[in-house]
């Protein structure tokens, strides 16, 4: 569609048509649902003119309840007659509105019938809306096909395809360039000869090098360490592969390391304990098992995501919290090495949006951490999550929200303020005058036409001696 070479979907490019779809969508599963349930039939006589057990309630006629009737638990006071499509229609539409979170989530599943450049402009439009000009959107690629034994539909191959046409977009719009998704296993599988005609590691070096892409997008919780892999691994993938992988995704991730290095591109990796594939797998985006990286590789720009719980234990630390926290064993790394371009974001920080006496210990936690470990805050930096995010109550004043919580409850000043939500961005990203990683955006720009001075400029700053200036 970006090419001219289709028309647009009306219920892909518009919010409000791909809710109606939605709302569309769920009206007709509502009917399969009562039809199916229909099709049961009722219960039947026993040869002693008994009436044999009705067979329990399904959780697909509890869902139809619930929707028909908006409250779990209560059945359909029309339940004896079918459903119509205009009965179904007003409880969806209902349904959308009326039922809390779960009407939230429907909004927010809604927001995936969107094209991608739809979901850019209305992350640029809610920054706007709140008081905030965004500068760079760096949208995250991911790959997580493997660990959970699916091939999603649209290869990464191709994502990368389209987010390099809308990084080309002109108009009134901040510069984006993307981060590829990179999974260790997925490359183990194709060395082994297991699956794939394309190397993953490949496949990142053309997104960086030939489609606008800044860096490399990790998921360590889907079952991967960062350094030092160890089993537990799922019997479905040592049994494919026909060994343990600790040796080989090491090393897949190690050329990585070298590829962004090289390139000066950054990694963003999940820095927070959940969201694993497998038991325990969610720990495994640990800071401690990213130390020896940063020991092997003091150049390579890195951002662990989702700072800021202070309530997920460090492999070795037995102190109570905050002290034996992931945020701790960061910051004790930062303190030891602070002109080392290692940064964490405060992605989804869905707390801000709490009340005050949820928010206080958070801050008293914050304050503490930038005193011991990074008094001139050159090391966090804001980021949103959309559209992961789209599902919190208070989404449409989260910049807001995470802007008070910095200021009133943190007391940070407008300096620190603008280090999180700007300055130190342009530190953690390849832009600096004459950089390795700025030169290789640049001539991007110059192949497709784009005005390069989209791209922002990253003043000299505490890293200008490390990664150019």
């Amino acid at each position: 569609m970006l090419t001219n070479k289709a028309h647009p979907e009306r219920t892909a490019a518009n919010r409000e048509q791909a809710r109606q779809a939605a709302i569309e969508d769920m009206a007709g599963f509502l009917l399969e649902i009562d039809r199916r349930s229909r099709n049961q039939g009722p219960a039947t006589m026993g040869t002693a003119g008994e009436h044999d057990a009705a067979p329990p309630e399904s959780g697909e006629t509890k869902f139809l309840d619930f929707v028909i009737g908006g409250k779990p638990g209560t059945a359909r006071a029309s339940a004896v007659a079918p459903l119509t499509m205009i009965e179904a229609r007003a409880a969806s539409a209902r349904a959308f509105v009326d039922l809390g979170m779960f009407s939230r989530y429907l909004e927010w599943f809604s927001l995936f019938r969107l094209y991608r450049h739809v979901l850019v402009d209305q992350l640029v439009a809610d920054a706007r809306r709140q008081g905030f000009e965004p500068v760079m959107l760096t949208p995250l690629l991911v790959d997580y096909d493997e660990w959970l034994f699916e091939d999603v539909r649209t290869p990464l191959a191709k994502q990368m395809e389209v987010m390099d046409y809308i990084s080309r977009r002109s108009g009134d719009r901040p510069a984006v360039h993307g981060y590829i998704g990179f999974d260790p296993l997925r490359e183990v599988a194709f060395r082994a000869n297991i699956k794939g005609t394309v190397s993953s590691l490949v496949t990142s070096r053309r997104a960086l090098t030939e489609h606008g892409f800044v860096g490399v997008k990790l998921y360590p919780t889907m079952g991967f360490r960062p350094s030092g892999n160890h089993k537990p691994y799922p019997k479905r993938t040592e049994k494919r592969l026909g060994f343990r992988p600790d040796k080989q995704l090491d090393q897949a991730l190690d050329d990585l390391y070298k590829l962004c290095v090289d390139l000066d591109a950054p990694i963003m990796a999940h820095g927070y304990s959940s969201n694993g594939s497998g038991r325990d797998y969610a720990d495994r985006g640990d800071p401690a098992y990213w130390l020896p990286v940063f020991h092997k590789y003091p150049s390579l720009r890195v951002c662990i995501a989702h700072f800021g719980r202070f309530d997920a234990r460090s492999a070795g630390r037995t102190q109570p919290f905050p002290d034996g926290s992931w945020e701790w064993t960061l910051g004790e790394f930062i303190r030891a090495n602070p002109r080392q371009p290692v940064f964490a974001d405060i992605s989804y920080f869905s707390e801000a949006l709490e009340a005050e006496s949820k928010r206080a210990p958070l801050a008293r936690y914050f304050r503490r951490w930038v005193g011991e470990f990074d008094p001139e805050v050159n090391h966090l930096v804001f980021g949103t999550d959309w559209i992961m995010l789209g599902k919190e109550k208070g989404y449409s004043h989260y910049i807001e929200s995470v802007n008070s919580f910095l200021r009133q409850d943190c007391g940070f000043g407008d300096d620190v303020c603008d280090k999180i939500f700007r300055g130190n961005a342009l530190r953690l990203l390849p832009l600096q005058r004459w950089s390795k990683g700025r030169e290789r955006l640049l001539a991007w720009y110059r192949r497709n036409g784009v005005d390069p001075k989209r791209l922002p400029i990253s003043p000299s700053g505490v890293f200008a001696g490390l990664v150019g200036d």
